[in-house]
Parts: C-alpha cells; sequence; structure tokens
C-alpha cells in the first residue's frame, strides 16, 4: 500500500555515486545521538529531496588527544562533523545554510568545501571564506 506514495522517492534514497565531499563543522562537544537527530536527519533529508546530495555521518573533532597512550587523560572535543556528499555543491551550501541556524547550529559553525568555507557568527554567514581548519 505504502509503495503507492513512494514514486520517484526510492531514487533519492540511494546515497549519491558521483559527489563531492563537503564538512559541516558545528562547535562543542555534540553527543553523536544527539548530532545526528538535531542536524543530520534534517540536513540529510533536505538535500535529498532537493537533489543536492546526502549527509552520510559525522564524527567528533579532538585536540591535543593522543589515542595511543595508555594514560588516562581529559578528552578535548573541539567540535562535531557532519560529512555531506554533494552532487550539487553550490545548491547544498544554500540549503545547509538555510537550515542551521533553524536547527539551532551555534556561532563558529563552518560548511567547508573545496579549499573554502562558509562560516555563521550568530546572525549571518560570511561566505568563501579561506578554510580555518585544514584537515578533519
Amino acid at each position: 500500500m505504502i509503495e503507492r506514495f513512494l514514486h520517484g522517492l526510492r531514487e533519492k534514497m540511494e546515497d549519491p555515486a558521483d559527489y563531492e565531499h563537503m564538512t559541516v563543522v558545528v562547535p562543542g562537544d555534540l553527543d553523536p545521538f544527539d548530532r545526528h537527530y538535531r542536524f543530520s536527519i534534517h540536513i540529510d533529508a533536505e538535500l535529498r529531496l532537493a537533489g543536492f546530495g546526502a549527509s552520510t555521518g559525522g564524527g567528533t573533532l579532538y585536540r591535543n588527544v593522543d589515542f595511543e597512550s595508555e594514560e588516562a587523560g581529559e578528552d578535548e572535543v573541539v567540535s562535531t562533523i557532519l560529512d555531506v556528499e554533494a552532487t550539487d555543491v553550490d545548491g547544498a551550501r544554500a540549503l545547509i545554510r538555510l537550515h542551521m541556524p533553524e536547527l539551532g547550529a551555534p556561532a563558529g559553525t563552518l560548511v567547508q568545501y573545496g579549499d573554502h568555507e562558509d562560516r555563521f557568527d550568530g546572525q549571518q554567514w560570511h561566505l568563501g571564506e579561506p578554510r580555518s581548519i585544514e584537515e578533519i
């Protein structure tokens, strides 16, 4: 029965085969489940429906943590990461810039693509700046 409502949507549910990788960097320590339910599922749905790509996962960016050391220490979490596979980088950037503030993204949120990033200062986006974080 539900199949009749899915006509044309099956293709949108497949991960893109030809894409450009983008990263959305959200400052602060955010639990992976919170990241997923607060940001990823919404951005993924919007990207897929618009035909701009998909949000395919994420991670956590740590600073000065030695994962090979057996000494217990305090992990310093810098930010949480959303991975995006964009089939249309400009369209994906615009969509992400629209929805991240609506979803409660804090100041300092970055949308990274190629050698550039769009930076949210809490009020507005600053577009096409050089990357401030080189390796994620």
